[in-house]
């Protein structure tokens, strides 16, 4: 007596319900973080990040679970694995549509992360700027109002008492 398909479909339907929360979550976490990044409160900073470490961090447990379901059944790996998965334990798709909203919420949070990101080192670089400005190092290049550029700047120390 082998491994019953019901049994494999009943464990990807609370592991794609599970996700789909954690997923909503995340993004939940994203849009809010989008706020928070672009604010002054260090703290809320930290605190956000932490949730959003949370989600992901079980998000990747329930990714592992699906990759050692298709491993163990010999299906393979990657997502093409977990679609002939879902094809021998659920012929009549009802898994599908909660699969594909789990991947467009996750492509999602992943447009989100990436333009928090783009938020944060943006911040960065001009934290970067500041302090190489009150350290004296050199300026940037620095253009005349008809674009050309002015070269030999010199660089002057500021904050220093």
């Amino acid at each position: 007596m082998g491994i019953q398909p019901e049994h494999i479909r009943s464990h990807l339907e609370r592991v794609l319900g599970e996700e789909a929360l954690l997923l909503a979550e995340l993004e939940q976490v994203l849009g809010a973080e989008a706020a928070v990044v672009r604010g002054e409160d260090p703290g809320a900073i930290e605190n956000i990040g932490a949730n959003r470490h949370r989600c992901v961090a079980r998000l990747t447990q329930l990714d592992g679970e699906r990759a050692s379901a298709c491993r163990m059944l010999s299906f393979g790996t990657g997502r093409e694995a977990f679609e002939r998965l879902l094809a021998w334990c659920d012929p009549a798709q009802t898994l599908r549509p909660r699969w594909q909203s789990n991947l467009a919420c996750a492509h999602r949070c992943k447009d989100l992360n990436d333009r928090n990101g783009a938020v944060v080192m943006a911040r960065m670089g001009q934290v970067q700027q500041r302090l190489a400005t009150l350290r004296g190092a050199a300026p940037g290049p620095v253009y005349s109002r008809p674009g050309s550029r002015f070269e030999g700047v010199a660089p002057r120390t500021l904050g220093q008492a």
